[in-house]
């Protein structure tokens, strides 16, 4: 089976979409396929794949992205493949999985971010003027409006419900595919090494409890609200480690208002994220936005309790009080120290770990990339007799 899949960067070090593409292209070299990667840029390779570079053509990333995408159309249609998968807005393709979620959701739920009635009208009349974000609403559109659009794979639920709200597609051209994650889970001994040794690197030892927040757009994926929450009563007991590129200069002068600064440690982009799921007793990501969280997948497949918002179709894999918590918006602050709270208690993060672990196999990304090749396998199977009906 010949495959074409078009992403806009291939480099697993950009963020967790470009992250998922990387793991779920190694799970599907196992597949036996001949995998082609369209892309502008890459920072990855691995044995099996064969990486198409397009290159950046253009001065302004509205106009490079638009080069990219005729530059991928020109390629793809130059041969015959099984099928055509694409994450990012293409002009066609026969399976659109949109990893990011939806470009005009997203959007959105940036501008909800903003707390101010002045600085949301600021965001929205920013986005009116970027011009690779209006390119991207308008590809999506087309090609979801098409006469014949692609099969759309969500990765959640979450993200099915934006895509009836905007564009009413029939369910035979939707499939759920839960998100999934490549995880290696260390053997006991290494866990409680790694967890030694980073609380002392730290200055965080038993039994200080730890949350840890993981994501590199501090705005989305909700850093302020978690900062609030650890000043509420509730979570008086916490500290925060807080992993990931941002500007942390603002985080920190928000901290020392609040007078929850010295609970806080920001430590970066680390290379050792494992282990320092290791080192805490939680995960938090008060998102306001995330189709399918992997540093939530990441943590229940470690074993982590986990609190996250609606806003995360990740959330649809934890049940409140048994792998974690949810909460409705990341503007709860008092439900999300009252989590912490309720996951103060020892007792209660070991049966919630024992219960995020059980969850091991469904999470993978091996399942979710084998349950999008039978979708392969059902295009392909589909193409083959157009063709010879065709021919006949």
């Amino acid at each position: 089976m010949k495959i074409a899949f078009i992403v806009e960067h291939l480099d697993p070090n950009r963020g967790g979409m470009e992250r998922s593409v990387v793991d779920f292209l190694t799970e599907l070299t196992a597949s036996g396929a001949e995998v082609h990667v369209v892309t502008q840029t890459s920072a990855w390779s691995f044995p099996g794949i064969h990486v198409h570079l397009l290159g950046a053509a253009g001065w302004t990333d509205e106009s490079q992205y638009k080069n990219f995408v005729l530059r991928a159309q020109a390629l793809v249609t130059s041969q015959q493949w099984d099928v055509v998968h694409a994450i990012r807005p293409c002009m066609s393709c026969d399976i659109y999985q949109p990893r990011g979620g939806l470009v005009k959701t997203g959007q959105d739920r940036t501008i909800a971010t903003r707390r101010s009635g002045l600085f949301k009208i600021f965001r929205r009349i920013g986005l009116l003027f970027d011009g690779k974000e209006r390119l991207l609403v308008s590809l999506e559109h087309r090609l979801l409006k098409n006469t014949i659009p692609p099969l759309v794979i969500v990765p959640s639920e979450y993200v099915r419900r934006q895509l009836e709200e905007r564009y009413s597609l029939p369910d035979e051209h939707v499939r759920r595919v839960f998100n999934g994650v490549r995880v290696e889970v260390p053997e006991q001994v290494a866990r409680g090494q790694a967890r030694q040794r980073l609380r002392e690197t730290f200055s965080l030892p038993e039994p200080k409890l730890v949350a840890i927040f993981v994501g590199h757009n501090f705005r989305r994926k909700g850093l302020a609200r978690m900062i609030e929450s650890l000043a509420r009563p509730a979570a008086q007991a916490w500290h925060l480690l807080v992993v990931g590129r941002g500007a942390v200069a603002q985080y920190e002068r928000y901290a020392e208002q609040l007078g929850v600064s010295d609970r806080i440690r920001f430590v970066g982009s680390r290379p050792d994220v494992w282990g320092l799921y290791c080192a805490a007793d939680v995960c938090v990501l008060p998102t306001y936005n995330d189709p399918c969280s992997r540093t939530i997948l990441e943590a229940l497949s470690l074993g982590l309790p986990c609190i996250t918002t609606a806003y995360d179709g990740s959330s649809e894999c934890i049940r409140d009080g048994e792998h974690g918590f949810v909460i409705d918006s990341p503007e709860s602050i008092d439900a999300l120290a009252n989590a912490l709270e309720k996951l103060s208690d020892a007792s209660t993060r070991r049966y919630m770990s024992e219960q995020a672990t059980a969850l091991g196999s469904f999470l993978s990304m091996r399942r979710h990339a084998t349950e999008v090749f039978e979708l392969y396998r059902d295009i392909a199977a589909r193409r083959s007799l157009h063709n010879r009906a065709g021919s006949a």
